[in-house]
């Protein structure tokens, strides 16, 4: 139930928080900045991607979280920091640590955790279809060594099978298999 709705969650809190932040600035004055208006606009863009039931929508919120933990948005008129100032055009610009982001990407990785772990296994693994190729090369490459050895020599690499190449110890086996149904058969 979590798992599912945890997108749904994590907007709702940061709707709440972001509503009672506009209501601080208008009822004591406070003043917000461009990372507020930014994480408001991108709020409101998420609400409508979960009204669309956007396909990619826990990495969608994932990058706005991320963006958020760093201070690149606001959802609040305060936020707790630690970080960097910079002044572009005049405009103070924090990038920092803010908790609520934090704790709600934090959320979302332990709800989601097969899901996240997947996208990055995505993103550093190499195609599937050329790492089968790859092997495919090497048992075939094995194949033609170890095809000139002697049935005592393969049935030592398969007893063995720790000291060599797992490669070298499967095309062992498959070959005395082969040699086993030629007898057989003979």
């Amino acid at each position: 139930m979590i798992k599912r709705n945890c997108d749904l969650i994590i907007i709702s809190i940061l709707l709440l928080v972001s509503i009672n932040a506009i209501i601080m600035v208008v009822i004591e004055k406070h003043i917000i900045g461009i990372q507020n208006y930014v994480g408001y606009s991108l709020l409101v863009f998420l609400v409508i991607l979960r009204i669309l039931k956007f396909r990619k929508m826990r990495t969608a919120i994932g990058v706005f979280l991320m963006l958020g933990s760093f201070n690149l948005i606001q959802f609040t008129y305060s936020t707790v920091t630690a970080g960097l100032s910079l002044i572009p055009f005049g405009q103070e610009f924090k990038v920092g640590f803010q908790p609520l982001s934090l704790l709600l990407l934090i959320f979302l990785v332990l709800a989601n955790f097969s899901y996240f772990f997947g996208r990055i296994l995505d993103i550093f693994s190499v195609d599937p279809r050329v790492v089968q190729d790859r092997q495919k090369e090497i048992e075939k490459h094995y194949y033609n060594e170890l095809k000139q050895l002697s049935d005592e020599r393969l049935k030592e690499i398969v007893e063995n099978k720790n000291d060599f190449p797992y490669e070298e110890f499967k095309v062992a086996r498959i070959l005395l298999i082969e040699r086993q149904n030629s007898i057989s058969e003979s």
